[in-house]
């Protein structure tokens, strides 16, 4: 006998499947020994340290930039060399080069100060207004490195060099120009407090011999106990960890080493801290889980008989109308709120189906009407040059061109007047194309030509005269009037699911705005343009292959305009359908 479920039982069942297995898991997780939570969060503390440190050398190093340009700078450059500017010209380099450090200074995150020094000149040029050249604390706290002073300009911090030579001179006068950075022990307070509300206790900074670097909320146990406590290993360049008992409390203590700046990140969290609650969050847990289980039982009863049943026949009439039976309607059961809902539903369905079955029709009569009117459009400009050319070689008594002229004009508009089959094979609408550009040598000897399609290409259905307005154009606008022998390349080819058909020519072609221009008309809705040339053949690309179907133009490898045609393959191919 086979058991069927309904849907409330089923919830039931999958309730229980998901709620074990995480129940289960979370209590084999937190009875793990205390060795292996704190192995865990060992491992954490370290990642999040190391992480953070990166981020700070990495934030550090980006100074590299500001300064490393400004040597060469050629404001700096001018200041330094031309000692025979007036003080009108010197005076507006100073002030451009106190622009850029200006700006160089407001570019970082952090507190800074940008210095240009020029040791020969007995100057300097300051992002600090405040600032004024002194050969001594230029030579006293030269460092090609970061290194860290107590007295800078407006507070402690760290300050580092950059010269052009890459080492320190003898004599700092002897140097052209030199370039300084100071970060200020502010930012690196306010980092550390950063780091702080991460869940440490204790973070600072600090370097044997120099003060420490704290959050400005620093507690816990005495940072100078814990250096104390880490003994030589604060003074190497490892990066590791401790655990120790301050006033009976065990505290992990990490530390890490910045490889830039040459100081250990050191920081504290209490044990008990992580350790302690997770017992009580077992007994939680379980008790919320049973809490859980119970009220899902009792909501899952309620909303199965008052909500999921009539939601669920909402979404399979939805369904059935989505499908597209549009004569389904929903039965008149419930004694509820989705009465009047249901009952809405099926007056909906009715006029839908009533409103597709009208606009449906007229808008597949009005699509035919739009792309045989497109097409005729495409026709009288190409006819009137073609009698011209008839008219002169008459005249002249060139009986071959006409001959020639008028075969070709035969097959031209027996391929054009077939409004009765708007979809052909890639092969036929290029091999009109060759007629058309047989017909176009007649009237320019110079003219040649190529056209490029793959086997497997060519039974792809296209609508007719979609490629001709393009080749005319390319004639037309591009190779009129030129003194060179013109060329037009026709290739076809897929990349990525997409199909591109290129028009090349070797004419004049376009600037860039005169393409945006182009682009921008192809998108003119119908009643405002007057319905000829590119935009034709846009919106009858648009009709048949979709709104992703686009026209691209771009310079030529040839010399001239590239006009690309593109659409996807796996749209479907409507002209075939209309055939049918």
């Amino acid at each position: 006998m086979r058991i069927k479920f309904n849907i409330f039982q089923k919830m039931l069942v999958l309730l229980l499947i998901l709620l074990t297995p995480v129940v289960a898991l979370y209590y084999y997780s937190t009875s793990k020994s205390i060795n292996v939570i704190q192995e865990e969060l060992i491992k954490a503390s370290l990642n999040r340290m190391e992480l953070f440190v990166a981020q700070l050398d990495a934030s550090i190093e980006k100074f590299d930039l500001v300064s490393a340009p400004m040597l060469v700078d050629t404001n700096v450059l001018e200041y330094l060399y031309n000692l025979n500017m007036s003080d009108y010209s010197l005076m507006k380099t100073r002030l451009l080069i106190q622009e850029k450090l200006s700006l160089a200074s407001a570019s970082g995150n952090w507190r800074n100060d940008v210095t240009v020094y020029f040791p020969q000149r007995d100057d300097s040029i300051s992002s600090s207004p405040s600032y004024e050249y002194d050969l001594k604390e230029f030579e006293s706290r030269f460092s090609l490195g970061w290194s860290y002073s107590e007295d800078l300009e407006i507070g402690s911090g760290f300050t580092r060099t950059y010269v052009t030579t890459g080492y320190k001179p003898a004599r700092p006068d002897d140097l052209d120009v030199a370039v300084r950075i100071n970060l200020y022990k502010w930012s690196f307070e306010n980092l550390l407090d950063t780091y702080k509300s991460g869940h440490s206790d204790n973070p600072f900074f600090y370097k044997e011999g120099h003060a420490i670097i704290a959050s400005r909320s620093a507690d816990g146990p005495k940072m100078d106990q814990i250096i104390a406590e880490l003994g030589n290993r604060i003074n190497s360049r490892d990066s590791s960890f401790l655990i120790h008992s301050f006033d009976g409390r065990p505290y992990l203590i990490t530390y890490y080493y910045s490889n830039i700046l040459e100081w250990h990140l050191v920081d504290s969290v209490p044990l008990n801290q992580i350790i302690g609650p997770i017992k009580q969050q077992r007994l939680l847990f379980g008790a919320s889980s049973i809490i859980l289980l119970l009220s899902c039982i009792t909501a899952a009863s309620a909303l199965y008989w008052n909500v999921h049943r009539p939601i669920f026949q909402l979404v399979r009439a939805v369904q059935r109308i989505k499908e597209g039976d549009y004569a389904y309607r929903l039965p008149k059961k419930s004694n509820n709120e989705f009465t009047f809902l249901m009952q809405n539903f099926n007056e909906m369905a009715t006029q839908i189906q009533d409103l597709i079955e009208n606009v449906l029709q007229s808008r597949i009569l009005a699509r035919d009407a739009t792309l045989k009117q497109l097409q005729a459009q495409i026709h009288p400009h190409f006819l009137y040059n073609c009698l011209g050319f008839i008219i002169n070689m008459t005249k002249m008594g060139k009986n071959r061109a006409v001959i020639d002229m008028a075969y070709h004009l035969a097959d031209y508009y027996r391929y054009t007047t077939r409004m009765d089959n708007q979809g052909v094979s890639l092969s036929e609408e290029l091999a009109f194309v060759r007629i058309h550009l047989e017909i176009l040598r007649l009237r320019n000897e110079t003219l040649s030509y190529s056209i490029e399609l793959p086997e497997e290409l060519a039974e792809l259905r296209i609508p007719r005269l979609l490629i001709q307005p393009i080749v005319e154009n390319a004639i037309v606008h591009g190779l009129e009037n030129v003194e060179y022998p013109g060329r037009v390349e026709i290739r076809v080819y897929v990349n990525e699911d997409q199909l591109l058909l290129e028009v090349e020519d070797n004419g004049k072609g376009l600037n860039k705005e005169r393409m945006d221009q182009l682009q921008m008309e192809l998108h003119i809705p119908a009643s405002e343009y007057a319905g000829c040339g590119l935009w034709n053949v846009y919106q009858r690309l648009q009709g048949n292959f979709g709104s992703d179907a686009q026209i691209e133009f771009c310079p030529s490898r040839l010399g001239g305009l590239n006009v690309r045609l593109i659409w996807s393959m796996g749209i479907k191919d409507e002209t075939k359908e209309e055939e049918q």
